[in-house]
């Protein structure tokens, strides 16, 4: 424990006198209690106090947040008030009470807790008391004389978050109005006492430890408290009666004439000020009794007019006007200054300061103060140290009307301020003169203090700018002034008017020439002034003085008029401010003022003989306002039609432009053809070039009032007709956006029209065009329609109009065609809004209907489907059975939209999306919903042969990845509406049925309608049965019996697919079999036919009919069915029909012997596998599924016959299906990707046992076909290597041999796949063929490695330095391996050692394995060639990046593999005829070779770099014996050019053997004495060491 003294919080007894001295305590003497410095009683607010009595308090942590509200800290004290008002509101949530002990505590710490510097601990301060007084209830009343007056103050803190938490603190305790009232009238006595004793007795010092608070914080927080205290006596007054206030009338008496109150008048602190002066004007309307005329005049008048008023001028303004209305003597008869403290001086000192950045209303408060000072204070002038030159005169009457003038003119003054300042100074201008002696110059007075106003408004000049009225309102000001001045003295007046006219007339016949680089300046300041001068005319003219100046006018108009005139046609219209001036004042002479002979004589004569001869002049525009003006007070028709005239026949120019467009925007439109002509001309221009100059001619005929209806009507026409012309599209929106803005009336009632649904629905398509500005316009345009709908036409305008686009829109396919989105969009929204009554009518509009589909598809569906998509449907060979004369080609012409979408293909992705969506599906009829059921699967069918084999079905054009998976994700939609269509109803619905009873009869025939319609129906009827909903009706009998005679083959076999279970259908299957088992296919092909696929169906259904049939039936079939095939080979289909049904029939009879087995091969192997043509892959596609199920153990076990049959004939087989390979190489479609799939799986039967030519496996590789290039490289991937053996036999035996790399496959690595190519292919299916095809071309070349000798791989490595190969491949590979991404790819998540076709399942995963892989490759096998490419083609960053990137991943596998092959090496060369020690270690990537010699060692050691191969090994010495240096030098720099630059490179560690042989075999040959050393065998090895 502590053994320090206490010491208290001011040791000082200079902060203790200073602080509390003075200080009686009387307001708070209860709940205080006796201070601990004697009888001094402590002030609340002061920082000197006696701490709250803790001891009672039950809760310590309660004690430690009052401590911690007594600390300095900032963040404390915070915390602690936080703390406090947790546990007030736990205890509130408990329904406990507040205990006595805490609530005393708070009271102690709150008035001082509440001034605190901190703006947070203030604010949480007020909210804690807010929560204690809550929770208190009426326990808080007997302490609240103690707080209130602290509580009320922070409802006046400056700081708007604090004045906040008072309030709501305040009146969360005292919710009504009432009840915060009745505070104010029971508390006004704690309150005055309060403000009393902060204003005269608190100081900076004595609220704040000077020792701990800087001067400015002590400052502020001085103001803050003195200020509220004031504010908080003002609300008093505000708030509390007469009659209440009375009681403590005492006490604010002694607050109001409190000596330090009055001296804050001229505080530094604006928010000091500002309390003061409310005070003080809350005084004078209530208690100006109390108030001491002298006082108020020493610190109101004397010190506060002298006081900077900045952020407090508004409130001073208003405190001495209301001082001087009811105190007029403290000017005067209590006013002690003279000299320059006179009350004047201090006056026009502060008026000179202007408003000190106060609002207008500070300058009426100015003018009012103004109105109630003695009038001697305004009339008389003054001398002062100003250095305004422009007040000097005025100065000389009055200097408060100077003052005032220059405090308007004053830098800060806003031009907010401007009307009420020079409307203040008006009304002191009219005191001033009203003051003024009969001996003074009342003329002289007005014009230095008045008229300067006028003339700086017409004519502004630099050395009367401070006269100059800023801001919107000059205008008003001056009128003002002229209504003054006529009522004053109307000769001066008219004197003054006449001096400016001819000022005017000067300033026209003096204005720059048009050479002048002045001139546009010029004249556009003679507009200005012109303009004016003639608006200062209208107001008078129709004012209260109209009558005075209306004589004025008369006299100086005609002149003015003249004077322009003359100018105009002296200088050829040059001066086109004098044109303006005469347009303008034209309009002022009415028809009567015409009658002097010689003025109306100027005046016409110029407008029909001047005017058209200046037509082209810079004056034109402003001369045919003249002309306009003229118009029905003067004829000038011979004046426009002289100006027509020389319009038409002038060329393009600027002048003619600005001609030709005032004369369209006049009434003379609407009389001139000639007019109208032009405009058509401009709109034809602004269309095909959109040139400004056209777009104004057509601006000004489309806002003219007087345009006629069909003139605006046909333009816009025009302008929307262009919008679907995508020459004119970009023309035609400027147009229209043009017209918006300035005529919005005009688009309105085009929109109202029946032209709005055409308008809109162009607008709607260009708001998805590509450029961004064009589907900016249209956005906001097409907004503005569909709002203008809404709006202003009637109750369905915008809904028939969006009817009608969405109509064209999916009916209808072409450039200009809405996106499908954009029609669903507004189609959803149609059906949101659409109330429940108008739901069908709104359904049935948008979704099309039986014929809107019909002509749709019928394009499409007309067209011969190709042969080989047989393959995909159970109808199979019949497709062969279309009547080609019922069918047409494929058309070109059909119309499609920008992205090459079909109306047929818009149709079905609006109609699933908007069924999908709402409820518009529901609401249709049920011959609608029929309708589309039907269309919908038909578009299924045609949609997917097209995207089975594009191109096929042209529904939709050629397309990207993008379009092909959102045709994709399209039809999978399509198929799951349909299907939920099935699946959510018990049984069939209605429409449903009638959907197949319309399909079903449409398969009728052998039209390619027939052929789509029953393949719909098959596919509606299997989704039907996957539902359990089977269609068996009543007439199935008959129509099965029909069958067997029916030429409808594709309705039947329709029907048998959908055809339920029973003894009819297995009847009809047996029966079809023993037709088909005595039938002769030649002569009957047709009907052979269409048995088979009828059996096709029956045999492929879900039940098992197959092994129901018995056994010698289905054996007869076969064979004779088989000798059919022997006999007269039928056409392709049947044969491909015939394979289809054996593969069904055979699993039946496997155990049947006989030699129809190896007729079945036969017939494979010669007819079966044959597919250059798209007729024969059914066929070829039939034939290899048999041959998979022929090849299956299961039937080759059951069967010897087949299993002999089959080994006898597998070569020639297999040699038929590489044959086969070769033929359908072609990728183009996915039937024929079917057959290459399935031919690859059946090759990779025959792998072991085929001998392919690599000549024909070679183009294979570079085929477009994925599986046909893994088939191939397969067979080369065994075969090559095998090769090797024979290879290297033939170096052996022949020296001159040179190994050969075969160039077909040279050729498939010549060249890199372009990168910029893949970067645009899709990698989300396969691997680009391409880029497979360079791979695995690659990959092959480095299986002419294995199982090569040396001397073949080193000839191999000299054919792929003939070329760049190796160079390009590393250059491609780290392109994207590292330079195509932001970091390298992680090659440690792939085995790159070794490579296997289809383990990766991202085709982009499987492209880095194979690039990393070969790449490994090439390090191992040709180190040499990799590294030069590394060391000299590489750019450095390249360089820097491929060393750190083979470090970190493929060397650590390489140096791990040589290693692991130098330790399996080593132990043999121990025993070696020149024995050698080998050591290895793998942590140190280090070899040690040793080689003992007369009982010591020579050894070296070989040193891996983590970066090896592609930086160098190191031989170093380790141990030297009995050799020179120099020789044992030569022997580690040959062994080092062995390991760093054979040919086998890392091979199976051949170069470091290499190496360590070399190096032996120079020391064997030095200590056996040969004179011919080793280092001989390694030629060019030293070129290459550095």
């Amino acid at each position: 424990m502590s053994k320090k003294p206490f010491k208290s919080q001011a040791s000082s007894s200079r902060a203790v006198n200073g602080a509390l001295g003075a200080y009686d305590g009387r307001a708070f003497a209860t709940g205080f209690g006796s201070s601990t410095f004697g009888a001094v009683a402590s002030s609340p607010l002061s920082y000197v106090y006696e701490p709250p009595d803790l001891s009672g308090l039950s809760d310590p942590n309660v004690g430690v947040a009052f401590k911690n509200i007594q600390k300095k800290d900032d963040t404390t004290k915070a915390k602690a008030l936080e703390d406090l008002q947790a546990h007030v509101s736990s205890l509130s949530e408990n329904g406990n009470g507040l205990e006595e002990a805490m609530l005393e505590a708070w009271i102690k710490v709150y008035p001082r807790t509440s001034i605190d510097s901190s703006r947070r601990v203030r604010q949480l301060a007020h909210t804690a008391q807010g929560q204690i007084a809550h929770s208190c209830g009426k326990r808080m009343a007997r302490h609240m004389p103690a707080i209130v007056a602290s509580w009320l103050a922070g409802l006046y803190d400056n700081d708007k978050s604090v004045n906040r938490a008072a309030h709501e603190s305040f009146n969360q305790v005292f919710s009504s109005e009432e009840k915060r009232v009745n505070v104010w009238r029971l508390y006004q006595s704690s309150i005055l006492d309060y403000s009393t004793n902060v204003v005269a007795k608190e100081t900076a010092s004595s609220l704040s430890d000077e020792r701990t608070v800087s001067p400015d914080d002590s400052s502020a927080k001085y103001s803050r408290v003195v200020g509220a205290a004031t504010m908080m006596v003002t609300s008093l007054l505000e708030s509390v009666s007469e009659a209440d206030l009375e009681k403590s009338s005492s006490l604010l008496n002694e607050f109001v004439n409190e000596e330090k109150l009055w001296k804050l008048a001229s505080h530094t602190d604006p928010f000091v000020r500002r309390a003061l002066y409310r005070l003080l004007t809350a005084l004078l309307a209530k208690r100006k009794e109390m108030l001491n005329p002298s006082v108020l005049s020493a610190n109101i008048v004397t010190s506060g007019l002298h006081t900077n008023q900045t952020g407090s001028a508004l409130d001073f303004a208003k405190a001495i006007s209301r001082l001087s209305m009811e105190m007029p003597d403290v000017w005067t008869v209590h006013y002690s200054g003279t000299g320059r403290k006179s009350a004047q001086s201090r006056l026009t000192h502060f008026l000179k300061r202007g408003s000190y950045g106060g609002p207008p209303e500070f300058w009426s408060c100015i003018s009012t103060l103004l109105n109630n000072i003695p009038l001697q204070l305004l009339a008389s002038p003054i001398d002062d140290d100003s250095t305004s030159k422009s007040t000097d005169e005025v100065r000389a009457y009055s200097g408060v009307l100077s003052a005032l003038h220059e405090g308007i003119n004053s830098k800060d003054e806003g031009r907010l301020n401007q009307v009420n300042a020079w409307t203040a100074y008006l009304d002191v201008f009219v005191l001033v003169h009203e003051s003024l002696s009969e001996s003074v110059d009342q003329k002289h007075f007005k014009q230095a203090a008045l008229y300067p106003i006028l003339t700086q408004f017409i004519r502004p000049t630099m050395e009367q700018s401070s006269w100059t009225v800023s801001g919107p309102h000059q205008r008003d000001i001056c009128i003002q002034v002229c209504r003054l001045a006529l009522s004053h003295d109307r000769e001066l007046f008219e004197q003054e008017w006449l001096a400016l006219s001819m000022k005017v007339i000067e300033d026209l016949q003096i204005s720059q020439p048009e050479q002048s680089k002045e001139y546009a300046k010029s004249q556009e300041a003679i507009v200005a002034e012109t303009g004016r001068w003639y608006q200062l005319h209208a107001f008078l003219l129709d004012g209260p003085h109209a009558s005075l100046v209306g004589p004025m006018v008369k006299q100086t108009l005609p002149r003015e008029i003249s004077s322009a005139c003359a100018t105009i046609k002296n200088r050829n219209g040059k001066p086109y401010g004098a044109a303006y001036a005469v347009g303008r004042a034209i309009q002022f002479v009415s028809p009567d003022e015409f009658g002097g002979a010689e003025f109306r004589e100027t005046v016409v004569d110029f407008a029909n003989n001047v005017i058209p001869e200046l037509i082209l002049s810079p004056s034109a525009r402003y001369l045919i306002q003249m002309l306009r003006s003229l118009e029905g007070k003067q004829n000038v028709d011979l004046g426009y039609k002289r100006c027509l005239r020389k319009l038409m026949e002038s060329t393009n120019s600027d002048a003619r432009t600005i001609a030709l467009e005032s004369l369209i925007a006049s009434p003379r439109l609407v009389k001139e053809d000639s007019l109208r002509a032009a405009v058509a001309n401009a709109l034809h221009d602004a269309l095909k070039e959109n040139d400004e100059p056209s777009w104004k001619l057509v601006m000004a005929a489309i806002t003219n009032p007087a345009a006629p209806k069909q003139l605006t009507d046909e333009m816009l026409a025009n302008m929307i007709d262009g919008l679907s012309i995508e020459a004119a599209a970009p023309a035609s929106l400027h147009g229209l956006e043009m017209t918006a803005n300035r005529t919005e009336s005009i688009l309105k009632e085009i929109t109202l029209s029946p032209k709005g649904a055409t308008l809109l629905s162009a607008l709607l398509s260009l708001s998805n065009s590509s450029d961004e500005i064009v589907a900016q316009k249209a956005q906001g345009l097409s907004g503005f329609v569909e709002q203008t709908m809404k709006t202003d036409g009637d109750s369905d305008q915008a809904s028939r109009s969006m009817l009608e686009v969405i109509y064209r829109g999916i009916n209808t396919a072409g450039i200009e065609s809405l996106p499908v989105n954009v029609l669903l969009s507004k189609a959803q929204g149609l059906m949101d809004q659409a109330p429940s009554e108008e739901l069908l009518k709104v359904a049935t509009k948008l979704l099309p209907d039986q014929t809107q589909w019909t002509a749709g598809m019928e394009p499409f569906i007309s067209l011969f489907p190709n042969p080989s998509i047989a393959i995909t449907n159970s109808f199979g060979g019949a497709i062969s059975l279309i009547d080609s004369a019922y069918s047409i080609p494929i058309r070109q012409s059909v119309s499609r939209d920008a992205d090459g979408y079909s109306s047929a293909f818009r149709m079905a992705w609006f109609t699933t999306n908007l069924i999908s969506t709402t409820m518009a599906f529901d609401s249709l009829a049920p011959d609608h919903k029929t309708a589309i059921c039907s269309s919908l699967e038909l578009f299924l069918q045609l949609a997917g042969d097209n995207l089975s084999i594009s191109g096929s079905v042209p529904l939709w054009q050629s397309i990207d990845t993008d379009h092909e998976a959102h045709v994709i994700d399209l039809i999978a939609a399509t198929q799951k509406l349909l299907a939920s269509w099935f699946r959510r109803h018990p049984s069939p619905p209605d429409f449903a049925l009638d959907a197949c009873k319309i399909l079903l009869h449409g398969a009728n025939g052998l039209t390619s309608h027939s052929y789509y319609h029953g393949r719909a129906y098959a596919t509606i009827a299997t989704e039907m049965a996957e539902s359990h909903m089977h269609l068996r009706t009543e007439s199935d009998l008959s129509r099965i019996k029909a069958i067997r005679k029916s030429l409808d083959v594709f309705g039947s076999a329709a029907y048998l697919m959908s055809a339920s279970d029973s003894k009819d259908v297995l009847r009809l299957s047996n029966e079809i079999l023993a037709e088909l088992t005595v039938l002769e296919l030649e002569g009957h092909m047709e009907e052979g036919l269409s048995k088979l696929v009828y059996l096709t169906c029956l045999l492929h259904s879900e039940k098992d009919y197959v092994s129901e049939i018995p056994q010698q039936r289905l054996v007869f079939f076969v064979k004779h069915i088989i000798q059919q095939l022997q006999v007269a080979p039928p056409m392709s289909s049947i044969r491909g029909q015939i394979a289809s049904i054996l593969t069904v029939v055979l699993p039946s009879i496997k155990g049947i012997y006989g030699g129809f087995w190896t007729d079945i091969l036969a017939i494979i192997e010669k007819d079966g596998l044959r597919a250059t043509e798209d007729e024969a892959l059914f066929c070829a596609h039939a034939n290899l599924r048999l041959l998979s199920l022929l090849r299956k153990a299961e039937m080759q076990e059951a069967n010897d016959d087949l299993l002999d049959s089959w080994n006898e004939r597998k070569d020639s087989i297999g040699a038929a299906l590489i044959k086969l390979m070769v033929q359908v190489s072609d990728d183009s479609h996915q039937p024929r990707r079917t057959i290459n799939e399935l031919l690859g799986r059946q090759l990779d039967v025959f792998h072991d046992d085929l001998k392919p030519d690599a000549g024909e496996m070679y183009p294979v590789i570079a085929s477009e076909s994925p599986a046909l290039q893994e088939a191939a490289y397969g067979l080369l991937h065994r075969h090559v290597p095998a090769l090797q053996e024979q290879t290297s036999i033939d170096k052996a035996l022949s020296p001159d041999y040179i190994a050969q790399i075969p160039q077909e496959l040279l050729s498939l690595i010549l060249t890199a796949p372009d990168l910029e190519f893949l970067s645009e292919s899709s990698f989300d299916r396969t691997m680009p063929s391409s880029l497979r095809s360079y791979l695995m071309s690659w990959k092959l070349t480095f299986d002419h490695w294995q199982g090569a000798s040396y001397q073949v791989q080193a000839d191999y490595v000299t054919a792929l330095q003939e070329g760049s190969y190796v160079q390009d491949f590393l250059r491609f590979a780290f392109d994207i391996l590292i330079n195509a991404r932001k970091k390298p790819v992680d090659a440690s998540k792939f085995e790159f050692d070794k490579y296997s076709p289809r383990i990766e399942e991202s085709p982009e995963k499987e492209t880095y394995w194979l690039l990393i892989h070969i790449y490994y490759l090439c390090l191992r096998h040709l180190p040499s060639v990799t590294k030069t490419w590394w060391r000299d083609d590489a750019s450095r960053q390249l360089n820097l990046a491929v060393s750190l990137w083979t470090e970190k991943y493929i060397s650590p596998t390489i140096i791990a593999s040589e290693l692991s092959t130098i330790t399996s090496w080593g132990p043999s060369q121990a025993t070696a005829e020149q024995p050698m020690t080998i050591k290895v270690s793998t942590s140190a990537r280090e070899i040690t070779a040793s080689i003992p010699v007369d009982e010591q060692t020579m050894t070296i050691a070989i040193h891996l770099p983590k970066s090896y191969p592609l930086a160098r090994a190191e031989v170093t010495s380790v141990h030297r014996v009995a050799v020179p240096e120099k020789k044992w030098n030569s022997w580690l720099i040959s062994a080092q050019g062995v390991i760093n630059f054979s040919f086998g490179g890392a091979g199976e560690g051949n170069a470091i053997i290499d190496g360590l042989m070399a190096w032996r075999k120079n020391v064997t040959a030095t200590m056996k004495g040969q004179s011919e050393s080793a280092e001989q065998e390694v030629p060019d090895v030293q070129e290459h060491v550095s």
